[in-house]
């Protein structure tokens, strides 16, 4: 949690508009189709073929964003992943995988919540979900880095990713695409 917590509301509400554009009124879609860029100019890569990747980069006052959301090609599952960086005056606070997903995926529908294999130095927790109506079996995930010397963070990466099929596994091989910046 940024140590502004108004702020932060509104920079969560921001990260997740290029991914949540069909539960966003007109207004607020033409926004989030403004963020969206090429995704080779993001720091987060995806190596493969089989995703079409939608990608999105916002700076709102002190924070940087990057959300990458990959659908396979088939439409068995997706991945979302935000990449948030700092600058000088906010940082984040750690928190608990749950509470950071549920406070900036407020649709996200959370049960059966158990821990995860652990993917690429990320925290995982596996739990299932009726993500936009549908019954799927989601991995979430996170990690701080670039420790600041005040105790907080410079840089919260966090997503989450669901099977539709209910095979968890293809959201752990997808992650394991994910090429993050050091």
């Amino acid at each position: 949690m940024l140590r502004r917590p108004a702020r932060h509301l509104l920079l969560l509400v921001l990260v997740t508009a290029g991914f949540a554009a069909p539960l966003l009124v007109p207004s607020q879609m033409a926004q989030a189709l403004e963020n969206e860029v090429e995704c080779s100019s993001l720091r987060l890569q995806m190596q493969g073929e089989d995703y079409d990747l939608i990608c999105s980069a916002d700076n709102v006052s002190d924070v940087s964003y990057e959300t990458l959301e990959a659908n396979a090609a088939d439409g068995s599952h997706f991945l979302v992943v935000n990449d948030a960086r700092t600058n000088f005056q906010y940082i984040f606070e750690s928190r608990g995988l749950r509470q950071s997903l549920t406070s900036i995926y407020s649709d996200l529908d959370v049960s059966n919540w158990t821990s995860g294999k652990g993917e690429q130095g990320l925290t995982t927790s596996e739990f299932d979900s009726d993500y936009k109506t549908v019954r799927s079996a989601c991995v979430g995930f996170q990690k701080y880095t670039s420790r600041d010397q005040w105790g907080g963070w410079r840089r919260h990466i966090i997503g989450f990713g669901c099977s539709r099929t209910g095979n968890r596994q293809q959201v752990y091989d997808a992650l394991s695409r994910i090429k993050f910046p050091h």
